[in-house]
């Protein structure tokens, strides 16, 4: 199944109806911070947002397309905030993005928490896991596409299955640190290295040396500028999205 596409779902027509839209997917997340999926409320939403029952399916058609067009339009509006130094479908870029999202993550633990428990979840609905999936499979794939167009895959390698991977370790290793079992200023260096040290087997030439540099580099605790520069911008959080970081 396809990943939901938020713009075939309704065209919003008028400032009202797009500001309604807004509050609901505002109000969605906040509640999956809140309590998950399994004690996510359709009533409480209606109720949060100030909206019938009938509007939110309306727009939405299910309650499971709402909660995956809810996360995939923060993803996106997230993404596209991203100060990036690189040039897309580059392993710089990847990294860059990698680090850019775990120093998000930190910000708003309890969401990540709760959408990485929905993506794992032997329940999880199939339109919201695969809009989890893709979301994060578009910009690996990127970059391994370009590697397979200058023939630095290795012969056996299918892009699309190696992006698939390398979005199952991101996702178990974030899931992971979501549960505590890697620490703060360990995360982001252990999901590089894991991430890197499977596209190394992928790669040969000239990009399979490249990613050992930065290996090496990070081995020897000289982690990518973004990573350890409190200078570096990150995208701030929109105002109603900052509601979703944890308090104190």
């Amino acid at each position: 199944m396809s990943r939901i596409e938020p713009e075939k779902v309704l065209v919003y027509s008028s400032p009202a109806i797009h500001a309604r839209r807004r509050r609901i997917l505002e109000e969605t997340r906040k509640l999956i911070a809140e309590r998950g999926l399994i004690g996510f409320s359709m009533d409480e939403i209606c109720k949060r947002a100030d909206v019938s029952k009938r509007t939110l399916y309306n727009a939405f058609q299910t309650k499971e397309r709402m909660i995956a067009m809810a996360i995939h339009e923060y993803f996106e509006r997230y993404i596209s905030r991203l100060p990036y130094s690189s040039p897309a479908g580059t392993l710089q870029r990847n990294v860059e993005r990698m680090v850019f999202v775990i120093q998000r993550n930190r910000q708003i633990r309890n969401y990540i928490s709760a959408i990485m428990s929905i993506y794992f979840s032997l329940d999880a609905d199939s339109d919201i896991w695969t809009t989890m999936h893709s979301m994060a499979v578009t910009p690996n794939l990127q970059w391994i596409e370009a590697l397979k167009a200058r023939r630095q895959l290795q012969p056996w390698i299918d892009a699309q299955r190696l992006a698939d991977d390398v979005v199952r370790f991101e996702y178990a290793i974030i899931y992971d640190w979501c549960r505590g079992h890697i620490a703060d200023d360990a995360v982001i260096p252990h999901l590089l290295t894991t991430c890197l040290t499977l596209m190394s087997g992928a790669t040969r030439g000239a990009a399979r040396k490249e990613i050992e540099t930065v290996l090496d580099d990070i081995l020897e605790g000289r982690l990518p500028f973004a990573a350890t520069s409190s200078s570096t911008p990150t995208a701030p959080l929109p105002a109603a999205e900052a509601a979703l970081a944890d308090e104190g």
